[in-house]
């Protein structure tokens, strides 16, 4: 079993895409028991995509500006 501690730090590291099936499969069912992971996970994926269009927006007008 998963703890939570390991669960966000694999998470927020990267090591969860990276793992192998077996920790993948023990990583969606901590997710799915925990309550606060399945939170945490969802915040974390809006994090990323607000971050990844500030920075599409942020390099489009730095490529404006250039002209």
């Amino acid at each position: 079993m998963m703890t939570c501690k390991e669960y966000i730090f694999k998470l927020t590291s990267g090591q969860l895409e990276q793992a192998g099936t077996v920790e993948r499969l023990w990583a969606a069912q901590h997710r799915l028991m925990c309550r606060p992971c399945k939170a945490f996970t969802a915040n974390d994926e809006r994090l990323s995509h607000v971050l990844s269009e500030y920075k599409q927006h942020m390099t489009t007008k730095k490529d404006e500006q250039e002209r």
